[in-house]
């Protein structure tokens, strides 16, 4: 439970309480009239007057709250209340006026007169209030509407003073000297104490209510005080309807109950109509210092983190005018603090970018985006900063910008990378270099395994096939054959497998086919021992004329296909290998798929997968493109494109 339902149920508990301990009091007054008719006012009309006056000046403003409460669109309960009220206070004061005893009102006529003003504003407020108990539902009356209202219930209050001003005998008799009140006059206050009641039950079960759900609320009003002010008007009604003559101390009594109500009902709308507003501002005013201090605190720990960072803060208008600089700002640019603030923003970029820098900085304010990188180059998105020196220097710069009373101010946050840079041209440069390396050693490794297979082919393998043909020529001696028949077999066994180990050496080390058919039956020559050697169909796509290039060109797409295909053997598991060539005027597309267990993303970046790093090297020197798509279980493809111009 929170701790407004918390003081709502205690101060509905304190209601309770009180109403009864003086209902309680009440009874034992009301039962014991004897002893009650000892004590005399001794002045009872000034008395009268100043309880009314008190009651008067409780109900108008009463009134006051109640028809401001909403400005010029009212609530048309809150109409209907500052009404009744006003013209409750009217009617009181008439009350008050034609009290027996005020000046020209000395009879017992005068104090009919009283009495009937009293049970007119009395009709009206428990007429008011128990409208109220029964929670209507509201709604807004425009201000022609509400003074509408105003006008019919000054009217109505206007007919009925002059009624009873004019016409005194037109309402039944309520009050007869030495008799007291009449039956008459009993009987309305009776109706009167039961309208009470009834309200102050309603505002009771309203106080319950209320402390779950507040959408019922249509005023600024409490309903704990309502409930003891009608309580305490039904109490005050019975003091009203046994007293017999105006000295007796029960009208004294009754006004006093009468007075106590008032007073509740003037916490229930008027005191806390002028608290709310004022509390509320109040508990503003507490949150707005709370808020400036916040506020205070939050700007000392951002110009600590501004006046600590080692990035350079900047921030200018949109005049680029520094309006404020961060001592690493400064520092970078050889400046001090107060060098800075105040002045240009070209201070610190070389001359030849400082329009297109000037141009480039209102687009960026104009393009609706609020930060982005500075500089063009798609890796450094670096720019160009001069120090106080004159020397120029990179920069690595973000740009953010925010209005702030109709003027645009941008904040850059930068440093210095110099050395940076420089590393990195080094590194690039030695990139370029290990390049170059690569590909000379590529062109050295194929130059030597082609003069090796060409010495192999050449020249041991003329050796043994010359020794094989003085081989045969000694099977042709029938007497030496006799006698060394199984010796001789066996070396011409092992010669022949010699000469075909020798030409499938040679063959991987350089087939003939490249230098001597070119790379399509090159390429025809490598499926065909791929898949008669490991067992795995491979296929070829491709024509003679797709595949006329220059010899450099053949003998890496060849040793690239020929790289693909040992691997296929050794780690995809697949049975089948498709190898595709595409050709157009601009570029050659080649595709190798297989349908094996494709390869684990981690397994791609490897430092010991030299196949793939020897195939993208390759590529690179060509200035040809290199993708690997591989999903596991799916197989794997090699999509490579190669520029046919230099």
């Amino acid at each position: 439970m929170s701790s407004n339902s918390l003081s709502l149920t205690s101060r509905l508990s304190e209601a309770r309480w009180i109403a009864g301990f003086l209902f309680v009091l009440s009874c034992f007054l009301w039962v014991d009239q004897e002893r009650l008719s000892v004590f005399v006012v001794p002045a009872p009309l000034p008395v009268h007057t100043f309880l009314e006056t008190v009651t008067i000046v409780i109900f108008a403003s009463v009134f006051i709250v109640c028809w401001n409460a909403f400005g010029e669109v009212r609530k048309k309960s809150s109409v209907i209340l500052a009404v009744a009220f006003l013209c409750t206070a009217i009617l009181g004061f008439f009350h008050t006026l034609t009290f027996q005893g005020m000046p020209g009102f000395e009879t017992a006529g005068d104090m009919h007169k009283s009495m009937s003003f009293w049970l007119i504003s009395r009709s009206i407020i428990a007429t008011t209030l128990l409208g109220l108990a029964f929670d209507p539902e509201d709604s807004e009356i425009s201000q022609m509407q509400s003074y509408g209202v105003l006008s019919a219930g000054l009217l109505a209050t206007l007919g009925w003073g002059i009624l009873v001003f004019a016409f005194p005998n037109l309402i039944p008799l309520t009050f007869i000297q030495g008799a007291g009140q009449t039956s008459f006059k009993v009987a309305c206050e009776t109706s009167l104490i039961a309208a009470h009641i009834l309200a102050a039950v309603l505002f009771y079960r309203h106080a319950l209510r209320f402390q779950i759900d507040k959408s019922a609320e249509h005023l600024h009003i409490d309903r704990v005080p309502l409930f003891l002010a009608t309580v305490l008007m039904a109490m005050s009604e019975v003091y009203f309807s046994i007293y017999a003559e105006t000295s007796d101390v029960n009208v004294v009594i009754g006004h006093t109950f009468l007075l106590f109500s008032a007073i509740a009902i003037y916490r229930s709308m008027v005191a806390v109509n002028i608290h709310t507003p004022y509390a509320s501002l109040a508990a503003s005013t507490n949150n707005l210092a709370k808020s400036a201090e916040e506020l205070k605190l939050e700007r000392q720990r951002l110009s600590r983190m501004i006046d600590t960072a080692i990035d350079g803060i900047i921030t200018v208008d949109d005049k680029q005018e520094i309006i404020l600089v961060n001592p690493a700002a400064a520092l970078i640019f050889g400046y001090e603090v107060n060098e800075l603030v105040g002045t240009s923003l070209n201070r610190l970029i070389p001359a030849r970018h400082r329009e297109t820098h000037k141009s480039h900085v209102q687009q960026f304010g104009e393009a609706g985006i609020t930060r982005r990188k500075m500089g063009t180059h798609f890796e450094d998105f670096y720019v160009t900063g001069c120090r106080a020196s004159g020397e120029e220097f990179p920069i690595e710069a973000s740009i953010a910008h925010q209005l702030e009373n109709g003027k645009r101010y941008y904040t850059v946050i930068f440093r210095d990378i110099t050395d940076r840079k420089v590393a990195k041209e080094k590194m690039a440069k030695y990139h370029e270099q290990l390049s170059q390396l690569s590909a000379t050693l590529q062109s050295i490794r194929e130059e030597e395994r082609k003069h090796i297979a060409r010495e192999l082919h050449d020249d041991l393998g003329q050796l043994l096939a010359a020794l094989r043909m003085d081989l045969s020529l000694l099977q042709r001696d029938l007497s030496f054959l006799d006698r060394n028949k199984p010796t001789i077999n066996s070396m011409d066994q092992l010669i022949l497998t010699a000469i075909t180990t020798l030409r499938r050496i040679a063959t991987d080390l350089r087939p003939r086919a490249l230098d001597e058919g070119g790379l399509f039956f090159a390429l025809q020559t490598l499926q065909r021992d791929f898949s008669h050697r490991h067992r795995i169909n491979c296929e070829l796509i491709a024509d003679e004329d797709q595949l006329t290039l220059d010899d450099a060109r053949s003998t890496a797409i060849f040793r690239i296909i020929q790289e693909s295909l040992t691997n296929v053997a050794r780690h995809s598991e697949a049975s089948d290998v498709q190898i595709e060539f595409q050709r157009s005027h601009a570029e050659l597309k080649l595709n190798i798929n297989d349908n094996g267990k494709g390869i684990v993303e981690e397994d791609m970046g490897k430092t010991s997968s030299f196949g793939l790093v020897g195939m993208r090297e390759r590529i690179k020197a060509m200035n040809g493109e290199f993708q690997v798509l591989s999903t596991p279980g799916e197989g794997t493809t090699l999509e490579i494109r190669l520029p046919l111009t230099d």
